[in-house]
């Protein structure tokens, strides 16, 4: 009875119907074998598409730019004379002057003593010109009477301050006016009438230089000493007494 039975587990019918379906350790699902296609056969065409197009859009030029050659040829021409303006400016001022102050075509300029006699009237003359005027004045001998008439002008600027200490402006002129001019303002105060001269002219110079302004520097007679002429002529050159009365 045992035989039989181990005959019959051994039979080719039993052993063939086991061979058909082959052992569960080699079978792949197809999910799997989908990705593995798809990496060797389709990515690499896909990184050439991708190369391609990059080097594509990279050597042409864009269509706003085909598009529109000649505005922006229009818009070069247009810009040239503009160009040229602004360096013949560079070349003259070797660019000292910043462009906000030399591109007015209104002056601005300071006066220093403004407010004294001389001064006064000739800020009334720039501000009849149409010039941009700002008075330094610390007010040792001159008034603000002299220049109060002025105060609603937009084109005038009144500021006390003492030339000896330094001063920052942007300006395209400066007239040095500051400076006692009387003997007896020499006398109340001859240190004060030094430094003016000296420190205060020094300081004015610095600013000219500076902002690239035009200088003028007024002086009075005494600057002759005693001299051999009465009243001098500007051919005179002087007799050169600065301690003379």
């Amino acid at each position: 009875m045992s035989s039989e039975l181990i005959h019959r587990t051994h039979t080719p019918e039993f052993s063939h119907s086991n061979s058909d379906s082959p052992p569960a350790s080699n079978s792949r699902p197809k999910s799997t074998s989908r990705i593995r296609y798809m990496l060797r056969e389709r990515v690499p065409f896909l990184l050439v598409g991708v190369a391609i197009a990059a080097v594509f859009f990279h050597v042409l030029p864009s269509p706003s730019t085909v598009a529109a050659p000649q505005e922006s040829l229009l818009e070069t021409e247009l810009a040239l004379p503009t160009r040229r303006v602004l360096l013949e400016e560079h070349n003259d001022k070797k660019g000292r002057v910043p462009g906000g102050v030399k591109g007015k075509k209104q002056k601005r300029i300071v006066v220093t003593g403004g407010a004294g006699f001389v001064g006064s009237h000739l800020v009334d003359r720039l501000l009849e010109r149409g010039d941009s005027v700002i008075v330094v004045d610390n007010f040792f001998t001159g008034r603000k009477e002299n220049v109060l008439h002025h105060m609603g002008n937009p084109n005038f600027e009144l500021i006390r301050h003492d030339v000896v200490e330094p001063i920052l402006l942007e300006v395209d002129q400066i007239y040095h006016l500051a400076c006692p001019a009387s003997p007896v303002h020499y006398k109340f105060n001859p240190v004060k009438t030094i430094k003016t001269n000296v420190v205060g002219t020094l300081n004015m110079l610095g600013l000219a230089k500076r902002v690239g302004a035009r200088f003028l520097l007024t002086s009075t007679s005494e600057v002759y000493g005693d001299p051999l002429q009465h009243p001098q002529a500007e051919s005179y050159w002087g007799n050169v007494n600065p301690i003379g009365n």
